[in-house]
């Protein structure tokens, strides 16, 4: 199969860079904010964005029609994301992603799984508070994309989407967090694929520690997920015509060395993603 596939990078990416996370704030060079993010994201030639709601420093819709003016002078597409499933708080990010243009909505349950005792309930509560939105869903044509995101498994997301029961509502698949859970993210991928409508696109190496094993993230091609296989899927199973990059690293000993590591893992990323995994779809 031959189409054209968008490349787009989620601004977690760029996370350290932000400083908007309590694992690091720069103080030698001024915060990335999402005007400097499009800007990188065209030097790097890509299509897209994804937003984090921890970077979007207002939601009037003066500011959110400024970040719509900025991408548009680039015709960059703008998907946004945001955190939770209560039934209030999605109408209310609906709305901002509707101001923003976007076709998709993601987020996530967000409860620990070491914590909660009964997922099913989690999933049943879940579900009540998408019936409450699905008709704004639908009147705004934006598409819930529900995360696996460190809480919900395979089986319990497909449990999920397939209960609501609804063109709206959907899955985006976050290729790490699958090993949280130390499932197979291409078989993962291949289960879901008919419901998938956005991605969290990233690769991930272990390392034995002291206390047991410990995941992280690395430039697309240096870990242990099969990205070629998943790309395949995606594009021969699923209606996904965008790829988005979340790639995600750990900060290093100073400040110079964390930004730099940060910005050589997206740039190496894209290219691998640009040259190697989409080289004969595009």
């Amino acid at each position: 199969m031959h189409r054209n596939i968008k490349l787009g990078l989620f601004s977690y990416s760029y996370h350290l860079a932000f400083g908007k996370h309590d694992v690091f704030q720069p103080k030698d060079h001024p915060p990335m904010d999402l005007f400097r993010f499009m800007d990188r994201a065209v030097e790097l030639g890509l299509d897209g964005i994804q937003i984090d709601p921890m970077h979007l420093e207002r939601t009037d819709p003066n500011y959110l029609a400024q970040i719509v003016a900025y991408a548009g002078q680039w015709n960059l597409y703008i998907e946004y994301g945001t955190t939770g499933i209560e039934a209030g708080h999605l109408l209310e990010q609906l709305r901002i992603a509707h101001a923003l243009g976007s076709p998709i909505l993601r987020t996530y349950i967000g409860f620990n799984p070491r914590e909660v005792a009964d997922v099913r309930q989690e999933v049943t509560y879940a579900l009540a508070q998408l019936e409450q939105v699905k008709p704004r869903a639908e009147e705004y044509r934006i598409k819930i994309a529900i995360e696996n995101h460190c809480d919900l498994k395979t089986d319990e997301l497909l449990d999920l989407v397939q209960r609501a029961n609804s063109p709206f509502i959907g899955v985006c698949v976050d290729l790490g967090n699958f090993m949280i859970h130390l499932e197979n993210p291409t078989e993962s991928v291949r289960r879901l694929a008919p419901y998938i409508y956005s991605t969290h696109f990233k690769d991930y190496a272990s390392e034995m520690m002291n206390w047991g094993f410990k995941t992280f993230g690395v430039p697309l091609g240096k870990g242990s997920i099969d990205l070629k296989a998943i790309v395949d899927i995606l594009i021969n199973e699923s209606k996904l015509d965008r790829i988005m990059l979340e790639l995600p690293v750990e900060k290093e000993a100073t400040e110079a060395a964390t930004l730099k590591k940060e910005d050589d893992c997206v740039v190496e990323s894209v290219a691998y993603a640009r040259n190697v995994l989409l080289k004969d779809y595009n």
